[in-house]
């Protein structure tokens, strides 16, 4: 669709709508005039011209007629010869187009519900449904997420605009009803989602607004929490829970949905994820507790598996869930990797869950590269970038290049604050000897079950994720080593103690917080942080 001033125009020029929503309808004559016009703007174009445009001469038409059909054409567009917007007279020689299309600023919204195709009379029909759907949808989803009627958007494969979602929206009109179709897509891809069908009586109205705008809800959240790499992100907060709430909310009023049984087990898995992942925030988790969750995972990642192929929003969860639950599926994980790789239209994802495949093996430079290849891939300080360096910094943890994962917690604490919360504390490394205040403050006020429920928590929920005993005690070691120097071993989960009997012997009895800053000394963990590298 194109734009002059306050007109919008449908791709074929036959119509246009003000912004008021006033519908302008051309004729034949002043729809071939216009299209004359528009293709050779800011150039003088005679009567003769004009009139070919037309056909030609004929018994009923002359170029004495051109200029009562451009004056026509002018006052149609809202346009006169004395202020001309549209069209300029030049006295003697003919006409010119001097209107320029209007570029409009890009949008910016979690769902845009359009472009509305149909005839105008169709479109007149369902008046301001899209608004009217846009306010629904937006109450289902709590007002948190930009929605946005835009009935003659134009989905330009050159587009500019920030979209995470659209719903296109058909229209037909036959024997009194209103006919519907709507599709929605992916913003950037305008691959397919889901469609919607509905009909009802001309004369009545829209009277299910409130169960289309669920349905259409429904289908928003189960997309957007299969491709959300946001527990990894939301776990650097300690107020991130409303949402992931909100979803398992969600997934209990979803469960008897057939049409998307595959899809709902794969989420009520990754919530299970979540929760585990979350709980480095909440009460300590049992062992029978945290091995209950795992097992829920294994049960509903496999009993989705059989309808997840093909599907690589599908097939990557199921991958990252399989990994992490550490109980030998990760050649089956990495083939479904693989598999996803051959459908997916999303590289970095795919190339993110093969940098967590490679890194389990024990290659961490292939690992590493995957990182940044995905990296490169994605709009910068996003949340999948936050996933992505957290994923980057543990690999090169396990591999022991702490020079590499010092410049990487730098890139993300220019994102997100590092040093604010437990789970920054992850990342210390063992040779500082020394860490800024608030970090030796938060080691110092934890008690003796914070650092047991920690330590258990780092391993499982990360160092276990890599095979090989060396990198695992590699993730361990910076944080072992500095809840040990302010709480002894009786800090350590006695498990984790069991495991790396050498990890804790080689810090037992070191002096507590008296020895100078040197070194890779406060990796970020400094009150008066600028962003350096070293």
């Amino acid at each position: 669709m194109t734009c002059y001033h306050d007109l919008i125009f449908q791709p074929d020029m036959l119509t246009a709508k003000r912004e008021d929503g006033t519908t302008i309808r051309l004729s034949r004559q002043e729809h071939a005039l216009l299209l004359r016009f528009v293709r050779h703007p800011h150039t003088l174009i005679t009567r003769a011209e004009l009139l070919e445009a037309l056909g030609g001469k004929n018994d009923n038409l002359s170029e004495r007629n051109i200029d009562y059909l451009v004056n026509r054409l002018r006052k149609r567009l809202g346009d006169t010869a004395k202020d001309s917007r549209f069209i300029a007279t030049r006295y003697g020689d003919g006409y010119v187009w001097v209107a320029d299309p209007v570029k409009s600023e890009p949008i910016s919204a979690f769902l845009l519900i359009g472009p509305v195709y149909g005839s105008s009379d169709d479109q007149d029909v369902i008046g301001n449904f899209p608004s009217q759907l846009a306010s629904a949808i937006s109450a289902e989803t709590g007002g948190h997420q930009v929605i946005i009627p835009r009935p003659n958007w134009n989905p330009g494969p050159h587009g500019h605009d920030n979209l995470d979602y659209t719903l296109d929206v058909s229209t037909h009109i036959e024997n009194g009803i209103v006919h519907l179709a709507m599709v929605l897509r992916e913003g950037r891809s305008r691959r397919n989602i889901e469609s919607f069908r509905r009909t009802w009586l001309q004369e009545d109205g829209c009277d299910r607004i409130d169960e289309l705008s669920h349905r259409i809800a429904c289908a928003l959240w189960r997309h957007a929490l299969l491709i959300d790499p946001g527990v990894e992100a939301a776990v650097m907060s300690l107020n991130d829970g409303t949402r992931w709430r909100e979803s398992v909310a969600y997934l209990h009023m979803e469960r008897g949905d057939e049409h998307a049984e595959a899809e709902i087990s794969v989420m009520l898995a990754l919530n299970a994820y979540k929760k585990l992942i979350r709980s480095i925030h909440y009460a300590p988790s049992g062992g029978d507790e945290w091995t209950a969750l795992e097992d829920e995972i294994e049960d509903l990642a496999l009993r989705a598996l059989p309808d997840a192929h093909n599907n690589p929003y599908l097939l990557l969860p199921i991958a990252k869930l399989l990994r992490f639950i550490d109980r030998g599926y990760l050649e089956l994980a990495g083939r479904l990797t693989n598999e996803a790789f051959q459908n997916s239209t999303s590289f970095a994802e795919v190339f993110a869950m093969k940098g967590q495949i490679e890194a389990s093996r024990g290659r961490i430079d292939v690992a590493v590269t995957l990182y940044d290849k995905a990296i490169s891939m994605i709009e910068p300080n996003s949340k999948f970038h936050i996933h992505l360096l957290i994923l980057k910094i543990f690999a090169l943890m396990a591999g022991e290049n702490r020079t590499a994962a010092y410049n990487s917690v730098i890139d993300l604490h220019s994102i997100t604050p590092v040093n604010r919360g437990p789970f920054g504390l992850l990342f210390v490394p063992p040779k500082a000897r020394q860490l800024c205040a608030d970090a030796e403050n938060m080691f110092a006020t934890m008690t003796h079950e914070d650092g047991q429920h920690l330590t258990r928590y780092m391993f499982r929920a990360w160092a276990r994720q890599f095979q090989q005993h060396e990198h695992q005690q590699n993730v361990l070691k910076g944080f072992v080593h500095h809840l040990q120097r302010h709480h002894g071993s009786d800090s350590i989960a006695s498990e984790i103690a069991r495991r790396f009997p050498e990890l804790v012997a080689s810090t037992a009895g070191s002096p507590a917080n008296n020895h100078g800053i040197s070194g890779l000394n406060s990796f970020v963990y400094h009150s008066s942080y600028g962003g350096s590298r070293r």
